[in-house]
């Protein structure tokens, strides 16, 4: 819980008795009570349109701005004390024992923490994985060497105070029989969206699978591409060799990306796209074709 006891904690803000279950960004609903930031007033209308948006940090020529039953915490900079708050909840808070099944085959040279992780049937693990807190690894899961999982992202917010790197506060979930590539990282998730890696989906090594992405089932996630925070892929995406896919797209049923891609919008069901950047691949081959006359 976020209470008026809590922001004179750790920001030394003092403001009327309220009391919030999650925090997270306008569009945000992972709960029924947020609070949330601005700093742009083209987010005010979104904010105003959620119903669960009841605190925000806000600058003071924005105030007055927001609906009357939203508590305005007004500051100098509220991406500070948004993400000061956010690290502060994401390194205290509460984890049960690591529980391992005793059927999973775990190299003796595998790091696991001992708090916050779920390791379930038949998983196996091979030399020198790391696998942080906050992870559930379902069933039949195959952990290639060197692989880490569970590490926070990149994520640094320039405020008034300095950089804040931000600690993260959300897990990831490897579900039954996926496969994770030899020195390939798994970043936990941020916020209010766990990162999730699908069924029987099969990451090659070298790939980079950032906070929030999410994936289908059956998806084939090939050697050294990487895949930027909060991506959505469907259920049997090809993601080719040094791919690179922008942040909070969504990636078709199906998709078919191309060898060194750089997808940087969303591409629709059973499309194969290749480039820089990505472009159907039909209309890439009629261009290429027409160079080369």
């Amino acid at each position: 819980m976020i209470n008026e006891r809590l922001l004179k904690k750790v920001l030394d803000i003092t403001v009327q008795e309220f009391s919030v279950d999650s925090l997270g960004v306008a569009d945000s609903y992972a709960s029924s009570k947020i609070i949330t930031f601005i700093t742009n007033e083209k987010y005010i209308q979104v904010l105003n349109e959620n119903i669960n948006i009841k605190a925000v940090f806000i600058e003071k020529k924005f105030a007055g701005l927001v609906r009357e039953d939203i508590l305005e915490i007004t500051t100098d900079d509220p991406v500070w004390c948004f993400f000061t708050l956010l690290s502060y909840l994401a390194e205290n808070r509460k984890r049960d024992k690591t529980i391992i099944s005793s059927s999973s085959n775990i190299h003796s040279s595998a790091v696991i923490s001992g708090e916050g992780v779920i390791i379930g049937d038949n998983v196996k693990i091979e030399p020198n994985v790391t696998i942080y807190s906050d992870v559930v690894i379902e069933e039949g899961v195959l952990i290639r060497a060197g692989a880490v999982i569970g590490v926070d992202g990149y994520e640094h917010k320039r405020t008034s105070k300095g950089i804040v790197s931000v600690a993260h506060d959300g897990k990831v979930i490897i579900k039954q029989q996926a496969e994770i590539g030899v020195n390939s990282n798994i970043v936990k998730g941020f916020s209010y969206r766990d990162t999730i890696v699908g069924e029987n989906t099969k990451i090659d090594a070298l790939v980079h699978y950032a906070h929030g992405v999410q994936s289908g089932s059956g998806c084939m996630i090939v050697a050294s591409s990487m895949i930027a925070g909060h991506v959505t892929l469907g259920d049997n995406v090809w993601v080719g060799p040094n791919s690179s896919i922008a942040n909070r797209l969504n990636i078709g049923d199906g998709a078919f990306i191309t060898f060194g891609s750089v997808v940087v919008k969303n591409v629709p069901a059973d499309e194969k796209v290749t480039g820089n950047f990505a472009i159907p691949h039909s209309k890439f081959i009629n261009n290429l074709k027409k160079s080369l006359k």
